[in-house]
């Protein structure tokens, strides 16, 4: 059975990597900047070279401290690492980096750092620019008292982390494995009397138990099976309405499992019997996604070309597409026109939309789906976890029933 982790010897392999592209760029070091804290959204890049993620909720600033829940690695370009962290406590060992620094005011300690190592009056690239903030731009350069040189280098860690090593793929299969336990679990209370609550809570303690937690649920049924979630409040999901026999439901699931995401989608009518209008919706639903991951052939295959592929089909079988005005669903389509993206620790891109022309290369990992309507019937949502190999696609959720009903 293969080890669920990444190997010490990677990560450095990793921060190597980024060194050079990053030198290749003229630039003298890398800040690589992460939110956490009591989000798993944005921690990839930091976590992808250190194997850490800050564990504080993020907060707003005071004097004392700043840009709780966030961490930030500093990578000279000729130099060791030095991870900065706005809290750190690590009793499994985790971190891959040997000079560590907690400063609860991380702004301010990261500056010291650059001071410290000759490097705040240089040319330093920015990679995680969704997680950096206006804020902490500002009391950075307060602490250094000058303008910093950033240049935006989110491509750096882009094109490091799309293609999967051997022991990513590894973990890729587990938090795949571990998301179709999640996702039979959430279908199995999706029964008559329970909420979508009910059902949310039941697929929960499987993640939990198996070394996941979510990011969201997307889970809509009923008289709001057109939409994409349940609830526009927080959280997504409806916990008043009883589900009732004939609902259509679907449910969308994502989250890292030991870091590493699933996340994929399944769609089934409570009782098992879906009406001709409902089966025609599911099975279309079904046969959309497949195509387009048969469509895939390694190292021609554009992203783009994937989302041509889904439009077609769509086109071509009487669905409508993302810009379809009869189409009960097409305000969330309008707003999401893709069929999916490429997945690793994160719901990552490339995305595959009409004008990403990113060539589809063997150890990628994707996650293809749409949320497809009919009117006066409804919305499904079907989604798959995919390895691209030499020959094609792998699909890792495979092992999830695809029809929830009989």
């Amino acid at each position: 059975m293969p080890a669920f982790h990444i190997p010490d010897s990677e990560f450095a392999e990793r921060r190597a990597k980024a060194q050079a592209m990053a030198k290749d760029m003229g630039l003298d070091a890398l800040i690589v900047w992460s939110r956490s804290g009591h989000s798993v959204e944005a921690y990839g890049d930091l976590y992808y070279l250190t194997n850490f993620v800050s564990l504080f909720p993020c907060v707003p600033d005071r004097r004392t401290w700043s840009s709780r829940g966030h961490g930030a690695l500093i990578l000279p370009v000729d130099g060791d690492p030095i991870l900065v962290t706005d809290y750190l406590d690590d009793p499994e060992d985790r971190i891959k980096v040997s000079d560590v620094r907690a400063e609860p005011d991380l702004a301010a300690g990261v500056v010291d750092v650059l001071k410290e190592t000759g490097l705040l009056g240089g040319k330093l690239g920015m990679v995680g620019m969704m997680s950096f903030l206006v804020s902490a731009l500002r009391r950075m350069e307060d602490h250094a008292g000058q303008r910093l040189d950033l240049t935006d280098a989110d491509h750096i860690l882009d094109r490091l982390r799309v293609i999967k090593s051997p022991a990513e793929i590894a973990l890729m299969r587990r938090s795949a494995a571990v998301g179709v336990k999640w996702m039979e679990a959430t279908m199995g209370a999706v029964i008559e009397g329970n909420t979508e609550g009910d059902a949310v809570g039941a697929g929960l303690a499987v993640l939990a138990a198996n070394g996941g937690t979510q990011q969201d649920i997307a889970i809509a049924s009923g008289p709001d099976a057109q939409h994409y979630m349940g609830s526009s409040g927080v959280p997504h999901w409806n916990v008043t309405r009883p589900l009732q026999t004939g609902d259509l439901v679907h449910i969308d699931q994502w989250g890292p499992v030991n870091g590493y995401y699933t996340d994929f989608a399944r769609s089934t009518v409570v009782g098992g019997k879906p009406s001709d209008g409902q089966r025609e919706l599911l099975d279309g639903n079904i046969a959309l996604i497949h195509h387009i991951i048969a469509s895939i052939t390694p190292n021609r295959t554009t992203f783009g070309d994937l989302y041509r592929t889904g439009t077609k089909w769509l086109d071509d079988n009487g669905f409508a597409n993302h810009k379809s005005t009869g189409d009960e669903t097409n305000n969330f389509s309008r707003l999401f026109p893709c069929f999916g993206h490429a997945l690793g620790l994160g719901i990552d891109g490339p995305w595959i939309v009409d004008d990403e022309e990113t060539v589809i290369a063997p150890n990628m990992t994707l996650a293809s789906e749409a949320l497809v309507s009919k009117p006066g019937v409804g919305a499904s949502n079907f989604e798959e976890n995919v390895l691209v190999t030499e020959k094609g696609a792998e699909i890792l959720t495979a092992d999830c029933n695809s029809r929830f009903w009989a």
